[in-house]
């Protein structure tokens, strides 16, 4: 192991937050300073998620090797240490880079100078190997893993029979030829649903092999299985002086999980805005197809939630005659899995003590997550006056927020989310990017109502990974993201702030930085 930072008894001064640009997806590194002298002051450095949509192991590796020497540069023994290394959910866009720079990340013979992690978060669904027998959250843990594992499998199907179906070489031929026509919308919905399949799991040829592998190589290779598992309500401020944690999701009710969006008011408003109805019957159809000997439900916890509805015996002469509900019954799997994965997201609150500000990481929580932060959790009582910290206090002291989920627009609550951000000095960073993403997220990300409202409580502080080709307002009077980010800035930031902002605010070809101020 290598040698840890020494503890400081001086304050922290600020947090140096990197945005790597490997394309749309996390890949965050958090440095924490007592002061300017970044070799001696660096006391903590804190990675989230290592992910992007796609891209060979050749595009990524540049990324992976500079984030090394970043994280080496200010430790005496040159050697890359992340103090802690966080996962937020099993999501391709989140764990990918894990998978294709294995090599430079995993310490064997060969490679000894590779990363060292001293500690590892992940949420409480991710634990594999419950230890207490009994327990109700374990029993939850162990009975969600295997029941989503059947989803998983089911939407795996899915894809394949809609790719044999719509995915010949010949209907792509026709698809390119004629774009507005019914094989190109059937060749483009299968890619869809095959891409949204891909965020989930690996396969081999076509079948189902189980989690992504980015997420095995964290797991077995880099932790040896040596991980915290967090639950919401937690409060953690042991690790690093200066710093507590708050732990705001995933949540542990299934409903909260399940949940895409809220009510008018409570969400950003999207043509998508609606909660999807629910195809278990649809998924539980589809893996008895494929595995004739699965019986019951696929439903995770509690069979209270299931509705009184049976599954179609679809067959595999079926196949042969996909009709408008079969297709509709693919798509809202696809999307509520989705969904269903973004809340297992381990959120995060990170506060600076003295302070009081607040730095919010939440992954790709959805609203069900974001409601659950204020309706499930019962924050214990901390510190000698008595005080109950509440996720609402959270995010009035935010100063920094990673936006969930892309600038989409059930990715961060309204009401209970961005609307109780009211801190003046509000940055926040979106990981989009439309050079590298599902073209099928392009009609969904960015949410125009979203960036009005973050561009209005930023000052125009919003840093998004790739602002080409976004383009925000009504049709008839669009205007390049960009530009109405610049405008933003010119007009609701006075000269000190701008000042200061120019400053904080670093841009290279390999990733963007801000400094946030402790």
């Amino acid at each position: 192991m290598a040698k840890q930072p020494k503890p400081s008894s001086k304050k922290i001064t600020h947090a140096d937050v990197r945005m790597y640009r490997m394309g749309t997806g996390d890949c965050f590194i958090v440095k924490f300073f007592t002061g300017e002298n970044k070799k001696k002051d660096n006391i903590f450095t804190m990675m989230i998620d290592c992910g992007t949509w796609q891209g060979a192991k050749e595009q990524l590796t540049k990324f992976i090797a500079h984030l090394k020497e970043y994280v080496a540069e200010d430790r005496e023994d040159n050697v890359p240490t992340i103090d802690l290394l966080v996962v937020t959910h099993e999501h391709k866009d989140h764990v990918y880079g894990f998978d294709a720079c294995s090599d430079l990340f995993v310490n064997t013979v060969k490679n000894s100078k590779n990363f060292v992690v001293n500690k590892i978060w992940m949420g409480w669904t991710e634990n594999d190997n419950p230890a207490q027998p009994g327990d109700v959250l374990t029993e939850k843990v162990k009975q969600w893993k295997d029941e989503y594992g059947q989803r998983k499998k089911a939407l795996n199907a899915t894809a394949q029979a809609l790719k044999e179906r719509f995915g010949s070489d010949e209907q792509k031929i026709e698809a390119d030829s004629k774009p507005n026509g019914l094989v190109a919308f059937q060749y483009n919905y299968a890619d869809a649903v095959n891409q949204f399949a891909d965020l989930h799991f690996s396969a081999r040829a076509g079948v189902y092999t189980g989690d992504l592998e980015g997420m095995r190589v964290v797991k077995k290779e880099i932790a040896n299985n040596n991980i915290t598992y967090l639950h919401p309500g937690q409060i953690i401020d042991n690790v690093v002086e200066g710093l507590r944690f708050y732990v705001l999701g995933p949540p542990t009710t299934i409903e909260a999980i399940k949940k895409e969006s809220g009510k008018d008011g409570e969400t950003f408003s999207h043509s998508h805005n609606n909660s999807l109805t629910d195809n278990d019957a649809f998924a539980t159809a589809m893996l008895n197809l494929v595995e004739p000997q699965s019986s019951g439900s696929v439903l995770p916890f509690d069979d209270t939630y299931i509705k009184d509805e049976k599954p179609e015996a679809y067959t595999r002469d079926n196949w042969r005659s996909i009709d408008h509900e079969w297709l509709n019954s693919a798509g809202s799997l696809a999307l509520r899995m989705n969904s269903a994965t973004n809340n297992l997201s381990l959120a995060l609150a990170i506060e600076f003590i003295d302070s009081g500000r607040v730095m919010l990481f939440p992954g790709d929580a959805e609203f069900g997550s974001w409601e659950s932060w204020h309706k499930d959790i019962k924050w214990p009582i901390k510190g000698k006056d008595g005080i109950k910290p509440l996720t609402e206090d959270l995010l009035n002291r935010t100063v920094f927020y990673k936006v969930a989920h892309h600038l989409s627009h059930n990715g961060t609550a309204k009401r209970q989310g961005v609307e109780m951000m009211t801190h003046p000095d509000l940055t926040a960073m979106a990981t989009l990017d439309y050079d590298i993403i599902s073209d099928g997220w392009k009609n969904t990300m960015p949410n125009r109502d979203l960036i009005t409202d973050l561009l209005r409580r930023t000052k125009g502080r919003l840093v998004i990974m790739n602002e080409n080709e976004l383009m925000v307002g009504q049709d008839s009077g669009k205007k390049s993201l960009h530009e109405k980010i610049l405008e933003s800035r010119e007009q609701l930031m006075n000269s000190a702030e701008k000042a200061d902002f120019n400053d904080a605010l670093t841009t290279e070809d390999l990733f963007l930085q801000v400094k946030v101020k402790a």
